[in-house]
Protein backbone atom coordinates (compact mmCIF):
# COMPACT_ATOMS: atom_id res chain seq x y z
CA UNK A 1 0.00 0.00 0.00
CA UNK A 2 1.31 3.44 -0.87
CA UNK A 3 1.97 5.84 2.00
CA UNK A 4 -0.42 8.71 2.60
CA UNK A 5 0.57 12.35 2.45
CA UNK A 6 0.20 14.97 5.16
CA UNK A 7 -3.27 16.35 5.88
CA UNK A 8 -4.20 19.30 3.70
CA UNK A 9 -7.06 20.70 1.67
CA UNK A 10 -8.59 19.29 -1.51
CA UNK A 11 -10.26 16.44 0.36
CA UNK A 12 -12.75 14.01 -1.13
CA UNK A 13 -15.25 12.56 1.38
CA UNK A 14 -14.89 8.80 1.64
CA UNK A 15 -17.75 6.31 1.71
CA UNK A 16 -18.76 4.47 4.84
CA UNK A 17 -17.52 7.08 7.30
CA UNK A 18 -13.85 6.50 6.50
CA UNK A 19 -11.24 9.25 6.53
CA UNK A 20 -11.42 11.59 3.53
CA UNK A 21 -8.96 11.07 0.68
CA UNK A 22 -7.17 14.13 -0.66
CA UNK A 23 -6.90 14.82 -4.37
CA UNK A 24 -3.13 15.12 -3.90
CA UNK A 25 -3.01 11.58 -2.47
CA UNK A 26 -4.89 10.19 -5.44
CA UNK A 27 -2.80 12.08 -8.02
CA UNK A 28 0.36 10.96 -6.22
CA UNK A 29 -0.77 7.34 -6.48
CA UNK A 30 -1.54 7.75 -10.17
CA UNK A 31 1.82 9.35 -10.95
CA UNK A 32 3.59 6.73 -8.82
CA UNK A 33 1.90 3.98 -10.81
CA UNK A 34 2.66 5.61 -14.18
CA UNK A 35 6.34 5.86 -13.22
CA UNK A 36 6.42 2.27 -11.97
CA UNK A 37 4.81 0.93 -15.14
CA UNK A 38 7.19 2.81 -17.41
CA UNK A 39 4.63 5.15 -18.96
CA UNK A 40 6.67 7.92 -17.32
CA UNK A 41 10.09 6.21 -17.67
CA UNK A 42 13.37 7.15 -16.07
CA UNK A 43 14.85 10.20 -17.79
CA UNK A 44 11.50 11.55 -19.00
CA UNK A 45 10.73 15.23 -18.60
CA UNK A 46 7.28 15.38 -17.05
CA UNK A 47 4.60 17.57 -18.65
CA UNK A 48 4.27 21.09 -17.18
CA UNK A 49 2.17 21.49 -14.03
CA UNK A 50 -0.64 23.04 -16.04
CA UNK A 51 -0.79 20.07 -18.41
CA UNK A 52 -0.78 17.62 -15.50
CA UNK A 53 -3.50 19.61 -13.75
CA UNK A 54 -5.66 19.40 -16.88
CA UNK A 55 -4.93 15.70 -17.31
CA UNK A 56 -6.02 14.78 -13.79
CA UNK A 57 -8.73 17.43 -13.49
CA UNK A 58 -7.26 19.14 -10.41
CA UNK A 59 -5.63 22.45 -9.51
CA UNK A 60 -1.92 23.24 -9.80
CA UNK A 61 -1.42 23.26 -6.00
CA UNK A 62 -2.64 19.65 -5.96
CA UNK A 63 -0.09 18.75 -8.64
CA UNK A 64 2.70 20.53 -6.73
CA UNK A 65 1.80 18.61 -3.57
CA UNK A 66 1.89 15.25 -5.38
CA UNK A 67 5.18 16.12 -7.14
CA UNK A 68 6.67 17.22 -3.83
CA UNK A 69 6.09 13.75 -2.40
CA UNK A 70 7.67 12.12 -5.44
CA UNK A 71 10.68 14.41 -5.08
CA UNK A 72 11.00 13.63 -1.37
CA UNK A 73 10.96 9.90 -2.20
CA UNK A 74 13.58 10.28 -4.93
CA UNK A 75 11.43 9.53 -7.98
CA UNK A 76 11.39 13.02 -9.48
CA UNK A 77 13.92 15.85 -9.47
CA UNK A 78 13.71 19.47 -10.56
CA UNK A 79 16.37 20.26 -13.15
CA UNK A 80 17.15 23.79 -14.27
CA UNK A 81 15.94 24.29 -17.81
CA UNK A 82 14.21 20.90 -17.91
CA UNK A 83 11.46 21.15 -15.31
CA UNK A 84 10.61 17.98 -13.41
CA UNK A 85 12.43 14.85 -14.58
CA UNK A 86 11.88 11.21 -13.58
CA UNK A 87 15.13 9.98 -12.02
CA UNK A 88 14.02 6.68 -10.50
CA UNK A 89 11.71 4.07 -11.98
CA UNK A 90 11.27 1.82 -14.98
CA UNK A 91 13.47 2.35 -18.02
CA UNK A 92 11.72 2.75 -21.37
CA UNK A 93 12.34 -0.23 -23.62
CA UNK A 94 10.97 -2.99 -25.77
CA UNK A 95 8.74 -4.33 -22.98
CA UNK A 96 6.49 -1.26 -23.14
CA UNK A 97 2.96 -1.66 -24.49
CA UNK A 98 2.80 -0.77 -28.21
CA UNK A 99 1.64 2.82 -28.78
CA UNK A 100 -1.92 3.38 -29.96
CA UNK A 101 -1.83 5.99 -32.71
CA UNK A 102 -4.59 4.93 -35.10
CA UNK A 103 -8.08 3.47 -35.01
CA UNK A 104 -6.59 0.25 -36.37
CA UNK A 105 -4.20 0.12 -33.39
CA UNK A 106 -7.14 0.71 -31.07
CA UNK A 107 -9.13 -2.18 -32.59
CA UNK A 108 -6.14 -4.52 -32.21
CA UNK A 109 -5.70 -3.39 -28.62
CA UNK A 110 -9.30 -4.27 -27.76
CA UNK A 111 -8.97 -7.57 -29.63
CA UNK A 112 -6.00 -8.38 -27.41
CA UNK A 113 -7.84 -7.33 -24.25
CA UNK A 114 -10.92 -9.38 -25.15
CA UNK A 115 -8.90 -12.58 -25.14
CA UNK A 116 -6.34 -11.92 -22.40
CA UNK A 117 -8.56 -10.16 -19.85
CA UNK A 118 -11.43 -12.61 -20.32
CA UNK A 119 -9.02 -15.45 -19.53
CA UNK A 120 -7.71 -13.42 -16.59
CA UNK A 121 -11.20 -13.09 -15.10
CA UNK A 122 -11.86 -16.80 -15.60
CA UNK A 123 -8.65 -17.86 -13.85
CA UNK A 124 -9.24 -15.31 -11.07
CA UNK A 125 -12.62 -16.95 -10.42
CA UNK A 126 -10.87 -20.29 -9.95
CA UNK A 127 -7.97 -19.13 -7.78
CA UNK A 128 -9.10 -16.04 -5.86
CA UNK A 129 -8.58 -15.93 -2.13
CA UNK A 130 -10.39 -13.97 0.55
CA UNK A 131 -7.58 -11.39 0.38
CA UNK A 132 -8.05 -11.06 -3.38
CA UNK A 133 -11.76 -10.43 -2.95
CA UNK A 134 -11.05 -7.77 -0.36
CA UNK A 135 -8.55 -6.15 -2.75
CA UNK A 136 -11.08 -5.99 -5.58
CA UNK A 137 -13.81 -4.78 -3.21
CA UNK A 138 -11.61 -1.90 -2.06
CA UNK A 139 -11.18 -0.77 -5.64
CA UNK A 140 -14.91 -0.98 -6.28
CA UNK A 141 -15.61 0.96 -3.07
CA UNK A 142 -13.25 3.74 -4.16
CA UNK A 143 -14.98 3.94 -7.54
CA UNK A 144 -18.39 4.01 -5.89
CA UNK A 145 -17.22 6.85 -3.67
CA UNK A 146 -15.95 8.89 -6.61
CA UNK A 147 -19.22 8.24 -8.44
CA UNK A 148 -21.24 9.36 -5.45
CA UNK A 149 -19.29 12.61 -5.24
CA UNK A 150 -19.12 13.03 -9.04
CA UNK A 151 -15.32 12.99 -9.18
CA UNK A 152 -15.47 11.58 -12.70
CA UNK A 153 -11.96 12.58 -13.77
CA UNK A 154 -10.48 9.94 -11.44
CA UNK A 155 -12.58 7.05 -12.72
CA UNK A 156 -10.40 6.22 -15.73
CA UNK A 157 -7.50 5.29 -13.48
CA UNK A 158 -9.79 3.39 -11.08
CA UNK A 159 -11.14 1.49 -14.09
CA UNK A 160 -7.69 0.11 -14.85
CA UNK A 161 -6.99 -0.39 -11.16
CA UNK A 162 -9.96 -2.77 -11.07
CA UNK A 163 -8.56 -4.76 -13.99
CA UNK A 164 -5.17 -4.99 -12.29
CA UNK A 165 -6.80 -6.24 -9.08
CA UNK A 166 -8.54 -8.99 -11.08
CA UNK A 167 -5.19 -9.92 -12.65
CA UNK A 168 -3.56 -10.15 -9.22
CA UNK A 169 -6.23 -12.66 -8.23
CA UNK A 170 -4.93 -15.09 -10.89
CA UNK A 171 -1.73 -15.55 -8.86
CA UNK A 172 0.06 -15.70 -12.20
CA UNK A 173 2.74 -13.05 -12.68
CA UNK A 174 2.49 -13.29 -16.46
CA UNK A 175 -1.15 -12.23 -16.49
CA UNK A 176 -0.49 -9.50 -13.96
CA UNK A 177 2.47 -8.10 -15.87
CA UNK A 178 0.51 -8.15 -19.13
CA UNK A 179 -2.43 -6.25 -17.66
CA UNK A 180 -0.04 -3.83 -15.90
CA UNK A 181 1.37 -2.90 -19.31
CA UNK A 182 -2.00 -1.86 -20.73
CA UNK A 183 -1.84 1.93 -21.07
CA UNK A 184 -3.63 4.25 -18.72
CA UNK A 185 -5.61 6.52 -21.06
CA UNK A 186 -6.28 9.33 -18.55
CA UNK A 187 -6.19 12.34 -20.84
CA UNK A 188 -3.39 10.87 -22.97
CA UNK A 189 -4.84 9.16 -26.01
CA UNK A 190 -7.63 11.07 -27.68
CA UNK A 191 -8.85 7.87 -29.33
CA UNK A 192 -9.81 6.30 -26.02
CA UNK A 193 -10.14 9.15 -23.52
CA UNK A 194 -13.52 10.03 -25.07
CA UNK A 195 -14.91 7.21 -22.92
CA UNK A 196 -14.64 9.56 -19.94
CA UNK A 197 -16.20 12.65 -21.51
CA UNK A 198 -19.67 13.77 -22.66
CA UNK A 199 -23.04 14.79 -21.27
CA UNK A 200 -24.04 11.21 -20.52
CA UNK A 201 -20.90 10.65 -18.41
CA UNK A 202 -22.78 10.08 -15.10
CA UNK A 203 -24.98 7.36 -16.57
CA UNK A 204 -22.13 5.79 -18.52
CA UNK A 205 -19.76 5.64 -15.57
CA UNK A 206 -22.49 4.04 -13.48
CA UNK A 207 -22.92 1.43 -16.20
CA UNK A 208 -19.18 0.71 -16.29
CA UNK A 209 -19.18 0.34 -12.52
CA UNK A 210 -22.13 -2.05 -12.75
CA UNK A 211 -20.19 -4.16 -15.25
CA UNK A 212 -17.24 -4.29 -12.84
CA UNK A 213 -19.55 -5.40 -10.04
CA UNK A 214 -20.96 -8.17 -12.26
CA UNK A 215 -17.44 -9.42 -13.00
CA UNK A 216 -16.58 -9.33 -9.31
CA UNK A 217 -19.73 -11.24 -8.36
CA UNK A 218 -18.82 -14.03 -10.80
CA UNK A 219 -15.29 -14.17 -9.40
CA UNK A 220 -16.61 -14.18 -5.84
CA UNK A 221 -18.99 -17.08 -6.63
CA UNK A 222 -16.15 -19.04 -8.32
CA UNK A 223 -17.91 -19.12 -11.70
CA UNK A 224 -15.11 -19.07 -14.31
CA UNK A 225 -17.32 -19.24 -17.40
CA UNK A 226 -19.60 -16.52 -16.09
CA UNK A 227 -16.61 -14.32 -15.18
CA UNK A 228 -15.17 -14.81 -18.67
CA UNK A 229 -18.47 -13.84 -20.32
CA UNK A 230 -18.94 -10.77 -18.11
CA UNK A 231 -15.40 -9.54 -18.88
CA UNK A 232 -15.90 -10.10 -22.61
CA UNK A 233 -19.13 -8.10 -22.46
CA UNK A 234 -17.38 -5.32 -20.54
CA UNK A 235 -14.43 -5.00 -22.93
CA UNK A 236 -16.64 -5.24 -26.03
CA UNK A 237 -18.95 -2.53 -24.70
CA UNK A 238 -15.99 -0.20 -24.12
CA UNK A 239 -14.63 -0.93 -27.58
CA UNK A 240 -17.96 -0.29 -29.30
CA UNK A 241 -18.53 2.95 -27.42
CA UNK A 242 -15.12 4.35 -28.34
CA UNK A 243 -15.26 3.27 -31.98
CA UNK A 244 -18.73 4.76 -32.47
CA UNK A 245 -17.33 8.16 -31.51
CA UNK A 246 -14.39 8.25 -33.89
CA UNK A 247 -14.63 10.70 -36.77
CA UNK A 248 -12.79 10.75 -40.09
CA UNK A 249 -10.74 13.87 -40.66
CA UNK A 250 -10.59 15.09 -44.25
Amino acid sequence: MLPRARDASFEVPAAGGRSPRRFADIVYEQLFRLIGRGEFPKGLKLPPEGALAERFGVSRPVIRDALSRLKDEGYVRSQRGSGNVVVRGAVAGATAYPPIRTVSDLIRSYEFRLTVEAATASIAAERRTAADLADIERTLARAENELEHRVYHLLADLNFEFHRAVARATHNAFYLHTVEMIPNFVGVDRLDSTAFEGEDLPQRTQRIHGEHVAIFDAIRRREPEHALAEMQHHIAAARDFVLERQTLVR
